[in-house]
C-alpha cells in the first residue's frame, strides 16, 4: 500500500472515531451503555447475516460486470480485489474504490479506463437501488431535504444515463475532447471507457444490475430493522417499511456528503429520522445507529483489512495508480 494511500485511509479511520466519540457523549455515555447492554445480542449473527446478504450480492455484481466486459479473470481473482476493494470504503468520496481497477490490471493485464465504468456503475446503481427502496418512504413520509437529495440524484442518474445511450452524443462530446489541450492525450482511453460505460448501462443488464442491488440493500434495511426491534421498536410490517426508507435514505445523504464510509452523514440521518418517525429518544436512535454502523460499515472494513494482509499484492506498485486522470486510463 502506498504511503499516500496509508495516511489517508488512517486520518478517516481517526475521522471516524472522532465521529462515534462526538455522538457517544452527544447521547449520555452512561445511557448509550445501558441500552446496548440490553440489547439483545443473540440476535448479531442474524444482522451480520443480513448484512452479508449484502456484500454477497455486491460481489456477484462484480464479478458479472466483469464477465459482461469479457475480462480474463478467475472468479477467485476478482473475489479477493474485491475483498480488498472493501477496505477503500474510507477514503474521501470511496475515490480509492477506483484501485480496484488497478488490481485487475495486475491480475489480468487489463486497461484501466476498460474497468473503470465497472466502478462507476456499481457506485450508481448501489444509489438508484435505495433511492428505489426510499421511494414508498418519500411518499408516504415526506422530508424536504431526504426529497431534495432523493429528487437531484435521479436526475442526475437520468442524464447521466441519457448521454451514455445516445452514441452520436457521446462521440460528439469525445470529439471535442479530443481538440482540447490535456484531454486530447487521454482520446484513446476515454473511448475504451465509454465502451465499457456503453455496455454496462444498456437498459437489460442495467435491469439486472438495479435487481441484485435491490435484493442487496434490501437485506442491510432488514438488518437495521432487527437493530430497531431489539431496542423495544414493534415487530411489524410498518415499523419495517419505515427502517427500509430510513436506511436507505441515509445511505444515500452520506453518499451525496463523500465523507470517507458516509461518517457524519449516515449516522447522523440514522438517529434524526428514528426520532421523527418512531418517536424514539435521542439516545435509543444513537445506540441503533451506532450498533447498525458496526454491522454495516465497521465490518465490511474489518473484511477489507484482513483481504489486504492477506493478498497485499494485489497493491504493489499502486502509488503510481493514485495520479489521477491517469489512473482511470492507465494500461
Amino acid at each position: 500500500m502506498s504511503p499516500d494511500l496509508r495516511r489517508k485511509l488512517i486520518w478517516s479511520l481517526m475521522f471516524g472515531l472522532l465521529i462515534y466519540i462526538g455522538f457517544i457523549f452527544f447521547g449520555d455515555v452512561q445511557k448509550l451503555a445501558a441500552l446496548l447492554n440490553e440489547w439483545p445480542w443473540l440476535w448479531l449473527p442474524l444482522v451480520l447475516g443480513l448484512t452479508l446478504v449484502n456484500y454477497v450480492g455486491r460481489l456477484l455484481k462484480w464479478q458479472w460486470y466483469l464477465n459482461l466486459l469479457n475480462i480474463p479473470i478467475s472468479s477467485y481473482d476478482s473475489g479477493r480485489i474485491f475483498g480488498v476493494g472493501m477496505l477503500m470504503v474510507m477514503t474521501p468520496g470511496k475515490a480509492g474504490e477506483f484501485l480496484k481497477s488497478y488490481m485487475v490490471k495486475n491480475v489480468s493485464d487489463t486497461p484501466m479506463a476498460v474497468t473503470a465504468p465497472v466502478v462507476l456503475a456499481e457506485r450508481i446503481t448501489d444509489g438508484i437501488a435505495m433511492l428505489l427502496l426510499a421511494s414508498v418512504g418519500l411518499i408516504v413520509f415526506p422530508h424536504p431535504v431526504a426529497r431534495t437529495v432523493a429528487i437531484l440524484s435521479a436526475i442526475a442518474f437520468t442524464v447521466f444515463i441519457g448521454v451514455i445511450q445516445s452514441r452520436s452524443l457521446s462521440m460528439r462530446c469525445l470529439e471535442i475532447g479530443q481538440k482540447l489541450p490535456v484531454i486530447n492525450k487521454l482520446a484513446a482511453k476515454l473511448y475504451q471507457f465509454y465502451e465499457s460505460s456503453y455496455t454496462i448501462f444498456r437498459p437489460g443488464n442495467l435491469l439486472i444490475s438495479l435487481g441484485i442491488g435491490l435484493i442487496s440493500w434490501l437485506s442491510e434495511g432488514l438488518a437495521y430493522f432487527v437493530v430497531l426491534v431489539g431496542f423495544g421498536q414493534p415487530f411489524t410490517m410498518e415499523t419495517a417499511l419505515i427502517a427500509i426508507f430510513i436506511f436507505s435514505i441515509s445511505v444515500v445523504i452520506g453518499a451525496v456528503l463523500a465523507t470517507p464510509g458516509g461518517l457524519g452523514g449516515v449516522e447522523g440521518s440514522l438517529q434524526g429520522f428514528s426520532t421523527q418517525l418512531l418517536n424514539m429518544d435521542g439516545s435509543t436512535a444513537i445506540a441503533a445507529a451506532l450498533l447498525i454502523r458496526f454491522c454495516t460499515l465497521w465490518f465490511g472494513v474489518f473484511i477489507g483489512v484482513v483481504s489486504f494482509f492477506l493478498w497485499p499484492d494485489l497493491l504493489a506498485g499502486s502509488a503510481e495508480a493514485q495520479q489521477s486522470p491517469q489512473a482511470a486510463g492507465g494500461d
